[in-house]
């Protein structure tokens, strides 16, 4: 499953203007007549239902919008440039990494959105020579040629990429079909014609084309469930999924069988009522200082509305008769505390979301030792249920303990 990718965004610039005049045989004056440079074209982001990966951004590294075409003779304007559309899955989280001073502009002026989520975008007028910063190059420039030269030469310094202090997130799309422009293309220059006047009957100048928004980000997907599975490698969790849904995982004796987070369909409430569930992948001690696969698993979890935690004991342990009811009760224990730890370190406020905490592979241990779990582990005010999800016993009562969280 592809769900991080870094991206460079670059709109089109805007088309230059033209500087020509009328030329012909019975019109001695026939005055300016060189067309505006047509808009570049933006490049959009829109969330698809119908996506759950960034698989089609595997190997990309640049996304490109096409350029405003340069006005021509005649007070033709220059075509708009193509505008790019890019499809992401819903859940794509879009962090912003670096910008040019076009981008940084709009975002400083405008904000990349309103609280209502619309946006304001930027306006031509708004890039009128003088209303920009001091020393600014996306300001327009104008240029002027003799009247015999087609265009002009003059050089302008490229509107480059300038990484942020820090990465910032922009926006986390959240609902299919919503669209946002990312960067948004150049304003075509204007033609000799626009700057005729009473004044001035032959103007021989002309505008260049604004600079396009440019942007490096990283896009983030973060997976849309209701329940999120979390536990160590080997607890069982793959099996649960494919006991409570339709879903088919890979399941197998030794850990880290789940390489990427799996989701099925569970039904609750007399068939009522369906909620996803997300099975992702075991974590590790560690796993939100980013060992093993932890950061890129931990994530998913941020969206889930509701946690189930399931324990479990290693048969070696399970089988010890060395080790007590007792001391497996608190070996159980821990590891509950480790694995809150591991996602309060990540994020604290994912322990704020209702939970259910269990304890798999029943049908390993004897009613004493189940007694005793549950007994010590209502002296510290939870409660534990105890399943098989080889045998089934005890689903049915986790099923109904999950549809009580929603």
């Amino acid at each position: 499953m592809i769900d991080l990718v870094t991206l460079k965004l670059v709109a089109g610039d805007g088309g230059q203007g033209k500087i020509s005049f009328r030329r012909e045989k019975h019109v001695p004056k026939g005055g300016p007549d060189g067309g505006d440079g047509g808009d570049g074209g933006s490049i959009i982001i829109r969330a698809k239902s119908s996506l759950s990966t960034l698989r089609p951004f595997a190997g990309v590294k640049e996304i490109l919008a096409k350029p405003g075409q340069a006005g021509v003779k005649r007070k033709q304007h220059g075509q708009k440039g193509q505008d790019k559309v890019i499809e992401v899955p819903v859940g794509t989280t879009i962090i912003l990494l670096a910008e040019n001073q076009t981008s940084a502009y709009r975002r400083q002026r405008y904000g990349f959105v309103n609280e209502d989520g619309s946006q304001r975008l930027l306006r031509s007028a708004d890039f009128q020579a003088g209303q920009l910063p001091p020393g600014s190059n996306i300001e327009r420039q104008r240029y002027f040629i003799d009247y015999d030269v087609a265009d002009s030469n003059l050089h302008l310094e490229p509107d480059k990429l300038e990484a942020l202090a820090q990465p910032e997130e922009l926006y986390q799309l959240m609902e299919a079909d919503q669209e946002l422009v990312l960067c948004q293309g150049g304003f075509g220059g204007r033609g000799n014609a626009q700057f005729k006047s009473s004044i001035k009957t032959t103007p021989r100048e002309a505008e260049h084309g604004t600079f396009a928004e440019q942007k490096l980000v990283k896009l983030e997907l973060k997976l849309l469930a209701d329940l999120a599975l979390v536990a160590f490698p080997n607890a069982g969790k793959s099996t649960f999924l494919s006991k409570v849904t339709a879903a088919n995982p890979k399941i197998a004796s030794y850990p880290f069988t789940t390489l990427e987070p799996n989701l099925g369909i569970m039904q609750l409430k007399k068939n009522t009522q369906e909620i996803v569930v997300a099975d992702i992948p075991g974590l590790i001690e560690g796993a939100s200082q980013g060992k093993g696969l932890g950061h890129d698993f931990l994530r998913h979890i941020e969206n889930c509305q509701a946690l189930m935690f399931i324990l479990f004991l290693e048969e070696t342990v399970i089988f010890d008769q060395s080790l007590s009811n007792k001391k497996k009760s608190e070996l159980l224990w821990k590891q509950y505390q480790d694995l809150a730890s591991e996602l309060k370190q990540h994020n604290p406020q994912l322990l704020e979301k209702p939970y259910l905490l269990t304890l798999n592979k029943a049908d390993l241990y004897d009613p004493e030792e189940i007694k005793q779990f549950q007994t010590d582990f209502k002296k510290k005010k939870e409660s534990l249920l105890v399943f098989s999800a080889i045998t089934g016993d005890g689903l049915s009562a986790v099923i109904k303990a999950i549809g009580s969280l929603f």
